[in-house]
């Protein structure tokens, strides 16, 4: 596990990122969330060591550096990237308590991607060559999801600063809230037209 603390408080928000295959390994998106621009906010980013680190490892070793650490965290935004959605389906598996999944153009993958509070950003031109499939495959399951899958115009790594950029920015806030904030938005910016 690799981690990123964001600010010196001891209660954090904890955003667990779990990376994906090939490239897209823990070190490669170590990489992308040193070079973001990230608000100071109370939040813990933990990497897992791998796409395929199950939930609960991933959790306890999280756990065990906040022991060390003397944090107390409490669960944010889960992130699954690309191939790392099996972590995301581990989860699920686990019946995880994250009020908050956000699948950064993931591999296609049912059981993940019905999981409950789950939003999938995705880009099936992101997906060529040998995986062209996945692209297909990925569009057609979006369908299924209605307003909690995005279709995005970012590329495939951009897609994952994206999402860890929105779950440290949003990690404080539910869903409901967020939707409140967009409704009230909306409703302020109509009001004033």
């Amino acid at each position: 596990m690799l981690f990123f603390r964001l600010s010196d408080s001891k209660r954090l928000r904890l955003v667990l990122v779990f990376p994906g295959t090939g490239y897209g390994t823990q070190d490669f998106v170590a990489s992308r969330i040193e070079n973001l621009s990230l608000p100071s906010e109370p939040v813990l980013i933990a990497v897992a060591d791998a796409y395929s680190t199950p939930y609960e490892t991933a959790l306890s070793r999280t756990e065990d550096y906040a022991a060390a650490e003397g944090l107390t965290l409490s669960p944010a935004v889960l992130v699954a990237w690309s191939g790392g959605v099996r972590g995301a389906q581990s989860a699920v598996q686990s019946n995880h308590d994250f009020p908050r999944v956000e699948l950064a153009d993931p591999s296609p993958n049912a059981e993940a991607w019905s999981g409950r509070d789950t939003r999938i950003v995705f880009n099936p031109d992101n997906w060529t060559g040998s995986l062209a499939s996945l692209g297909v495959q990925q569009a057609r399951d979006a369908e299924l999801y209605g307003r909690n899958a995005v279709r995005s115009n970012l590329s495939h790594n951009e897609i994952l600063d994206s999402a860890i950029v929105q779950a440290v920015k949003s990690s404080g806030f539910s869903h409901l809230s967020i939707a409140a904030a967009s409704v009230l938005g909306i409703w302020l910016w109509r009001k004033n037209k």
